[in-house]
């Protein structure tokens, strides 16, 4: 089975959903209807009812791909399984949320798309250290899935190598 492709980047607003949305695209083609996507650590989330009419929080970027790909053998819970909304870095703080729970959380929804898919895209959320604070770095998250990365960044030379030197880095930390 071919590794999860974690998509990644430099920094917000650089082209990470479009460049999911062409990778789903693709990988549709080539492996039929059988590609799961999650997105382990969201922040920006809307409400939905699930497939059991339940009404749940997931990221905004998992609705549209699930809708638009018809990714109907994926549950919209295991897409979008850690959201961190406002407050929940102080929570976490507290204690109210702890680590191990959201890797649990993480771990368990991949296996459960993984074990229904071909193949499992994976979107990164902010850069690639957003979730640091909370112990759920864009690089942890990979790692915890066993992804390879797709690092997008913006164009030009000087402070575009830079930023992707530095994040590269930090996924290599991160195996």
């Amino acid at each position: 089975m071919p590794r999860p492709i974690f998509v990644a980047a430099t920094r917000q607003h650089v082209g990470k959903t479009t460049v999911s949305l062409a990778l789903m695209s693709g990988l549709q083609k080539r492996f039929g209807g059988k590609v799961g996507f999650i997105k382990p650590v969201g922040q920006q989330h809307v409400s939905l009812s699930d497939e059991n009419g339940h009404t749940i929080r997931v990221d905004k970027d998992v609705q549209v791909l699930k809708e638009y790909f018809r990714l109907d053998h994926v549950n919209y819970s295991d897409m979008s399984p850690v959201i961190i909304p406002k407050g929940y870095t102080a929570r976490y703080i507290d204690g109210d949320v702890s680590s191990a729970g959201q890797v649990r959380s993480i771990k368990d929804a991949f296996q459960n798309i993984n074990s229904t898919s071909e193949l499992v895209l994976v979107e990164g959320t902010g850069h690639v250290g957003v979730g640091s604070i909370v112990e759920l770095s864009n690089a942890h998250a990979a790692a915890l899935v066993g992804a390879d990365v797709v690092l997008v960044a913006n164009g030009g030379l000087g402070s575009a190598f830079d930023e992707l030197e530095m994040n590269r880095q930090m996924f290599a930390n991160e195996g």
